[in-house]
């Protein structure tokens, strides 16, 4: 194994090229010329077993390492630390592209539209929100400062016990925020459900569609928070923040478009009847708030310690 100076240069490079913390410290656990065990993983990198199992499967995703086929308990092996970085430096090229095009686009809509900053505004129309905490910190700060209405696109994957708590939802709505939230379909599994439910309780006016595609929080008609890139693994997503009353108001007429022909959501009865914790209509498959698809997939009988 390698040292622990070099483990912990090696963990900052990973996350350095876009990997989360949790799963930097998983890859450099199974630096050895073996394959391992989800629990002698979750002992190298100090995580519980669950959480570190779900890493792992989001490095396999990302194919920087694999599963070892054979035997009755799952073994995993990471992938060369230079073919990783080659891989990862690719990814982030890839999304550094992708990102430029999107905010190219955008910017050319908004010279279109109105002048969306105020005159002396120290405001940019438009930030890139690349690390969870900005994220979280901008729809906080969003929400504090809302005076009317949010309006939310909450497409799949989604896991509701994964919505930070910082988030003042709760908060405002008992101010009297008006909230109003358009989900998935695939979002009314239980957990989903008990959520949604608490927050219906506090006034949340929520409906669902069969099918979301985008997903995104829109704060007075005025600015956006979109959800938009994922991380080679899928952990993490980049968010982009536009302020623009014209863009704004687009946004909430598609909206109000989609509010009419989804169905309302009022009490449990409105959920439909599920089998193992799933919607009869839905597969089974892993979700996460962050856009990251890294829910739990269920017991696997071979992750033995």
């Amino acid at each position: 194994m390698p040292s622990e100076l070099v483990e912990s240069d090696l963990v900052d490079r990973l996350v350095r090229h876009g990997l989360g913390q949790g799963e930097a410290r998983c890859y450099v656990g199974m630096l050895a010329p073996r394959a391992f065990k989800v629990s002698e993983v979750a002992a190298q990198a100090n995580l519980p077993r669950s959480r570190t199992y779900e890493l792992i499967r989001s490095l396999v995703r990302a194919g920087l390492c694999s599963e070892v086929a054979g035997g009755s308990v799952a073994r995993f092996r990471a992938a060369p630390p230079n073919e990783v970085i080659e891989r990862l430096e690719t990814f982030l090229g890839e999304r550094a592209q992708r990102r430029n095009a999107a905010l190219a686009s955008i910017l050319h809509g908004l010279d279109n539209h109105q002048p969306s900053r105020h005159r002396g505004s120290r405001e940019e129309p438009v930030e890139a929100l690349s690390r969870p905490e900005h994220v979280i910190a901008a729809y906080a700060s969003a929400l504090h400062a809302a005076q009317k209405e949010t309006c939310t696109l909450i497409a799949m994957p989604f896991e509701a016990d994964q919505v930070p708590e910082e988030l003042p939802v709760l908060q405002r709505l008992d101010a009297g925020l008006r909230m109003r939230a358009i989900v998935s379909a695939a979002a009314r599994g239980a957990t989903q459900r008990d959520y949604f439910l608490r927050l219906i309780a506090h006034g949340l006016e929520l409906r669902t569609l069969d099918r979301v595609e985008a997903q995104f929080v829109l704060f007075d008609r005025r600015m956006v928070i979109f959800n938009m890139v994922l991380t080679p693994s899928g952990e993490r997503s980049e968010s982009l923040l536009i302020r623009h009353p014209g863009l704004g108001q687009s946004l909430y007429d598609a909206f109000e478009h989609l509010w009419a022909q989804a169905s309302p959501v009022d009490g449990r009865a409105d959920w439909p009847a599920q089998r193992n914790g799933l919607p009869v209509t839905e597969p089974a498959k892993p979700v996460g708030w962050r856009g990251n698809g890294l829910g739990p997939p269920g017991p696997d009988p071979r992750l033995q310690p």
